[in-house]
């Protein structure tokens, strides 16, 4: 079963991407997991839990489904506490934001479907047969999506062993991702120069603390691939070196500050 929302009807590809921010938002993260299904796919889930192994998870055969049309997709949670563990009420709280939308919820139905969601605007699958027969003569209505809509769609990137998922517009192939997102995804802060209008990315740069012969201070450090990485000023005064640059060596050089080298002088008196 296909996850491309590209294969639905265009007004749930204009639709999805804004359900999906709107969830992300509110702190849900939601994967799609089944748009369009084919007869035979269907006609598979079908008999799981019939006449093939597994536990029933639909109630009608092809093409009685609004995924046979291009008009229904399912959900998980994407936020690594189990894919369908609604004990904390997750899908309730996501079926009514996608309602906001227009969307049919299958947690209202009377044999609940909670990761469901679907477009009637059309009309029931009943109505959709007795229109159109099959999915290609109902596609061949649909109306293209405006030229200053883009498609969405979901992808996934890694970076220092990080792995977060975001949806990019996916124009001619090639995939276009959120600035703000890569810098999320880069460890980076974000900032614009509205002068200028250039948008800078730059390492975050956190406080870390470290105890010195008993006494706790902080340098500024960059994580880096589990490392973090110190600035080597900061933590040559934290130990009592000072810290330099021989721009002909191309070294940094550490030396015993003066104020420490008095100390040890008088200690040896």
């Amino acid at each position: 079963m296909s996850r491309d929302i590209t294969l639905l009807h265009p007004e749930l590809q204009e639709v999805i991407p804004k359900f999906l921010e709107k969830c992300k938002k509110q702190g849900f993260i939601v994967k799609i997991t089944d748009t369009l299904r084919s007869k035979k796919e269907q006609d598979d889930l079908y008999a799981q839990g019939r006449t093939k192994a597994g536990n029933i998870v639909t109630w009608v055969k092809y093409p009685y489904s609004n995924h046979n049309w291009g008009m229904a997709f399912d959900i998980c949670r994407n936020d690594g506490k189990g894919a369908y563990d609604n004990s904390d009420g997750w899908f309730d709280i996501v079926g009514q934001i996608g309602k906001t939308f227009g969307l049919k919820w299958g947690g209202d139905w009377e044999i609940k479907d909670k990761p469901h969601f679907e477009l009637t605007k059309y009309g029931t699958t009943n109505q959709l047969v007795a229109k159109y027969g099959n999915f290609e003569k109902f596609k061949k209505t649909w109306q293209p999506l405006k030229e200053d809509n883009y498609m969405f769609v979901e992808r996934s990137y890694e970076y220092n062993n990080k792995v977060k998922s975001y949806l990019v517009i996916n124009e001619n192939g090639e995939t276009y991702i959120k600035i703000r997102d890569l810098a999320e995804l880069l460890n980076k802060d974000l900032s614009y120069d509205n002068d200028s209008k250039i948008t800078t990315l730059e390492d975050i740069i956190e406080k870390k603390p470290i105890i010195v012969n008993d006494k706790e201070t902080s340098v500024q450090c960059i994580n880096y691939n589990g490392f973090n990485y110190m600035n080597a000023r900061d933590l040559g005064d934290a130990l009592g070196y000072e810290v330099g640059y021989n721009e002909n060596l191309h070294k940094v050089f550490f030396k015993i500050k003066k104020s420490v080298l008095e100390k040890i002088k008088l200690f040896f008196k």
